[in-house]
Parts: C-alpha cells; sequence; structure tokens
C-alpha cells in the first residue's frame, strides 16, 4: 500500500511539473493595428478580421495567448518596434523594413484612386496631379509612385491621421473639400458599410502603382522571439490552409485565399479594365464577378 501512495505522488508531482512547464512556456502576445477592416476589424467583435483570426488560431493552438488592440497606424509601428507590444498587423515590408517578418505572406494589397462620381479627373502620372487635393492617411505606404511623393511633401496629398481617419477622408471629400482619396477597394468597402456611408457617388480615378502587393503579420525587431514567432505562424498559415480552416475564416468575410490564381477579393485587381473607372464604384459585386 505504501508503494503504491510513493507511485501515486511521483505521478502527481510529474503531472504538475509538465503543467507548470507549459504554462511557463506560454507567451501573451500583443498584436496593434488600426482599423482595416477586412484585415484587421473590431478585435473583440464576431467579426474581429480575418487577420485577427487566423493570428488566434494558429498561436492558441501552441498554447499562446494573444491579445489584439487598435490605435492610429503610427502608434502601432512604434509600439511595435519598441517591443511594447510583439506583433503588428497588416503591415508591408515597406511599412517597416527592419521588422521581422514570416516566410508567408497573408494578404494582398492595391489601392485606388478615389474620387466623386461626376469627376472628369482621372490619375495619368505625376503630371495629372497638379492642382488636386487627395486624402491619405499618415504613416501608410500605398505604393512606389505615391510613397515617394509624400515622403516629399508633395502639395497634392493631404495626410489625416487618428482612429479612424479612413471615414474623416470619405466625408471630407462628400464635403467638397477633397477632389479624392486614395484607398485599397476592400476595405473602402467595409468601412463605408460600417460607418454607413454611401458608395454610390463615388468611383474609381486610377490605380496606384505597387510592385510589392504583400500584406504580413510582423515582429518587433526588439523582441528575442519574434523569428520563433515569425515561424510559427508560416507553419501555421499553411496547416490552416491545408485543413481548409484558413477558407473558413475568409468564407466569412467574402475573400478568397490570396494565393489562389482567383484570389482576387485580397486587393489583386489587376484585370479590371478602363471601364470600370468610369463607373458607379460597386465593390462588392466587382470582387465577386467571375471575369476577374
Amino acid at each position: 500500500m505504501h508503494l503504491r501512495v510513493q507511485q501515486a505522488l511521483a505521478a502527481l508531482i510529474l503531472s504538475a511539473t509538465v503543467f507548470v512547464s507549459e504554462h511557463v512556456r506560454a507567451d501573451v502576445i500583443s498584436f496593434r493595428s488600426d482599423f482595416w477592416c477586412p484585415y484587421v476589424c473590431n478585435p473583440d467583435s464576431e467579426t474581429p478580421g480575418y487577420m485577427v483570426e487566423i493570428t488566434r488560431a494558429v498561436f492558441e493552438k501552441q498554447g499562446h495567448k494573444v491579445q489584439v488592440k487598435l490605435s492610429n497606424w503610427v502608434r502601432a509601428i512604434k509600439d511595435t518596434r519598441s517591443n511594447r507590444v510583439q506583433g503588428l498587423m497588416g503591415c508591408s515590408v515597406v511599412d517597416a523594413p527592419d521588422f521581422i517578418y514570416p516566410k508567408k505572406s497573408l494578404g494582398l494589397m492595391k489601392n485606388a484612386y478615389f474620387v466623386p462620381k461626376n469627376s472628369t479627373w482621372t490619375y495619368k502620372g505625376r503630371p495629372s496631379l497638379q492642382g488636386m487635393k487627395i486624402g491619405v492617411i499618415n504613416g501608410y505606404t500605398y505604393g512606389d509612385s505615391v510613397d515617394n511623393l509624400i515622403r516629399s511633401r508633395h502639395r497634392s496629398f493631404i495626410p489625416f491621421s487618428g482612429d479612424r481617419p479612413l471615414e474623416q477622408v470619405i466625408r471630407m471629400m462628400q464635403a467638397g473639400r477633397l477632389d479624392g482619396f486614395i484607398e485599397n477597394p476592400v476595405v473602402l468597402q467595409y468601412t463605408s458599410v460600417s460607418a454607413k456611408i454611401t458608395m454610390e457617388n463615388m468611383k474609381i480615378g486610377g490605380w496606384v502603382e505597387n510592385h510589392d502587393p504583400a500584406l504580413f503579420i510582423s515582429f518587433s525587431p526588439n523582441n528575442p522571439k519574434s523569428q520563433e514567432y515569425a515561424e510559427i505562424l508560416s507553419r501555421g498559415v499553411e496547416e490552416l490552409r491545408r485543413s481548409g480552416e484558413l477558407q473558413r475564416i475568409l468564407m466569412k468575410y467574402n475573400l478568397k485565399d490570396w494565393e489562389q490564381p482567383s484570389g482576387i477579393s485580397l486587393g489583386a485587381l489587376d484585370n479590371l479594365g478602363s471601364s470600370f473607372l468610369k463607373s458607379p464604384l460597386n465593390p462588392f459585386n466587382m470582387f465577386n464577378a467571375r471575369s476577374l
């Protein structure tokens, strides 16, 4: 009887040791982004954004806890760089080239110039910006041709900041105080619905050239675990893709896998013709058109 008690005690101690060991290894990983739905939406809602859902699915399977909070974009980058938080959601490499990136991207980005429906303006290179007032969001990267002009403080680009700057930019254009703005059509679609802003009075006036459309979840350059996190995320995304869980997440947002040939609903809209530029904007139909 005494031997059995000893054996039971040893088993109990071993179980407790394993539990404590696993608990110690588990991390609380904090992420920042701004509101950029469907990539990152309200993290406390049933539709927190597909990047938020992917991140939770991957890291929670490894025993880690994921925290996501929103701020303005400049603050999100700053907090991640300083390791106040460990990850940044929805960024391109241009946003923070010193950050640690996974091998696998988590989406694509293609931006457009949006103008009022009755505007006759179309983007035809730098000279066509003369005299225009184009709203942009402070700290965003849009594509090579625009980023260089914003950095050189081209007077046509007017930056906006805050927690929901896109809504402000849209309303400014509708009020006639801006001639247009730049945004990802997918994001604009979601913002217009959540903010109850009509899109029938706007259209696309041109596309922004961008040689690197990949979007990522990146990690702080000042966290010794960042490379480990990036590798976990890369492996995890592939596992979600193989199991079908990735597509189930994307379907909640009416999106397709960005690595599929027809995965155009994440901003890969290279096949749109000039006729679209003259039409009222209807991104919902646009992203689901069979011809794209």
